[in-house]
Formats: C-alpha cells, sequence, structure tokens
C-alpha cells in the first residue's frame, strides 16, 4: 500500500505542485513585471502564496501535517529551521511568514526561473556575498520590515549536522530576536537526492523567540547555535521516534 500510496504522491500530487508553480508564475509574471513600485515586496508576497500551495500538497501527500504556532515579537526577527529536504524551504510560510528574505546556497541562484525570481525578491547567495556585504543587504531588508531566514546547516545530506553560528552573529549585529522552527518528517517525504514523494507524518513547531541579549559574551553566537540546534532537533527526534 505505501509503494502505491508513494507512487500516487509523487505522480499526481508531484505533478499537480509542478503544475501549480507553473500556472501561477506565468499568469503572475506579467504583473509582477509591469509592477514599478516595491516589486521587491510583490515577488516576496507571491512566494509566500505559492508557498502556501505546495504545503497544501504536502498536506495531500502526508499521513497527517500538523503546524503549532507561537506568539512572536513585533518587528523583523531571523528564523533558523533544520533542513533534511527540499521541501523545507516552503514550510516557512505555514506559519504566515509572507514577507522574508531567504539567505541560501548559491546553486539555487543558477537554475533556470528560480534565479530571476530570488533576485527580483531580493534573496541573498550566501557563497558570493561577502559577510560585511550580507551584514548591509540584511539591514536593509529589516528596513523594508522583511525576516530574514536561514538554514543554517546549510546541507540537506546530514539530517544533524551542527548549525553554523553565522545566522546566530548576524541577529547579534542586528539586534533581531531568533525565532527556532523545527521541521519533523520532510525528510522522509522528499528526502535528499530523491525524487519520490513517500506518505510521511510532518510536524512543524515554532517556538518562543530568543533574544541574543540572553547569550552574552564574545561568543554569545556560537552558544545560542548550540542551544537552539538543541531545542530544534530534540523535538524533531522525540517526533520522528513517536
Amino acid at each position: 500500500m505505501t509503494r502505491v500510496r508513494t507512487w500516487f504522491n509523487t505522480f499526481f500530487i508531484g505533478g499537480a505542485a509542478v503544475a501549480w508553480l507553473a500556472v501561477s508564475t506565468v499568469l503572475a509574471a506579467p504583473f509582477l513585471w509591469l509592477k514599478s513600485h516595491e516589486k521587491d515586496k510583490a515577488v516576496r508576497k507571491f512566494v509566500y502564496i505559492q508557498s502556501l500551495g505546495i504545503v497544501f500538497c504536502m498536506r495531500l501527500a502526508s499521513t497527517g501535517l500538523r503546524v503549532k504556532t507561537a506568539n512572536r515579537p513585533d518587528g523583523s526577527c531571523v528564523i533558523v529551521a533544520n533542513h533534511a529536504s527540499a521541501l523545507d524551504l516552503y514550510t516557512v510560510s505555514a506559519f504566515g511568514f509572507s514577507n522574508v528574505v531567504y539567505i541560501t546556497k548559491g546553486w539555487v541562484f543558477k537554475l533556470p526561473f528560480f534565479r530571476y525570481v530570488m533576485q527580483s525578491a531580493g534573496y541573498i547567495d550566501a557563497q558570493k556575498t561577502s559577510p560585511a556585504d550580507m551584514l548591509d543587504l540584511c539591514r536593509k531588508a529589516v528596513a523594508k520590515g522583511c525576516d530574514i531566514v536561514l538554514f543554517p546547516q546549510g546541507s540537506r545530506k546530514d539530517p544533524h549536522a551542527r548549525f553554523k553560528s553565522g545566522a546566530f552573529y548576524l541577529a547579534e549585529q542586528l539586534g533581531l530576536p531568533v525565532i527556532p522552527v523545527a521541521i519533523a518528517g520532510t525528510q522522509h517525504m522528499l528526502p535528499a537526492g530523491s525524487w519520490w514523494i513517500r506518505p510521511a507524518q510532518i510536524t512543524l513547531k515554532m517556538f518562543e523567540a530568543v533574544h541574543p541579549q540572553n547569550f552574552p559574551g564574545e561568543l554569545g553566537h556560537l552558544h545560542m547555535a548550540q542551544a537552539l540546534k538543541k531545542q530544534i532537533m530534540d523535538f524533531v527526534d522525540k517526533e520522528e521516534n513517536l
């Protein structure tokens, strides 16, 4: 039965998801291209709507999809999440974050079509951007009311890889609270390197915001990275061992 469901998920639900991305893009592209005022914000809103559609497809393909939210502070935040699947990017929308700037790996900017969307939205290439320029770009994004989204593990290949401290240093320098997000189950639905969409239980959990001042000292951002990795991965491991 699992094999049949996997086949159905991949060809029918996965096909519907790809069609949604393609058709919505074709319909929206002329309006986004013609927009002269706050085009980047409009593109980010468009990506948010597209992502909600993908989360809906994930819900159909899953054996259950739960979203656990928490109160968030006013103003911009840095959102950090574990990363084990290509689906993780879309799950941020499930919490209602609609005006976000992603900091992501450079290879995504080389993909046909996607690079134009990402550049238009003001997303940041982590590999081509120096730390000083990244800080400056993030300051400008925050001035526009954006949240900053990072996956500090950097790679989908090792679900338990360490959290790099750059996201937390960024939050420290910008004086922004950090919202930890745990994503459980996507690595079973669509593992790294696979095209098969398997039925899986998905749980998305947003924790209460953490403030950089709670981790004082020169190495505060390193301690914050370690603490939030433990918080996130303890939840993920618990969910996957139920």
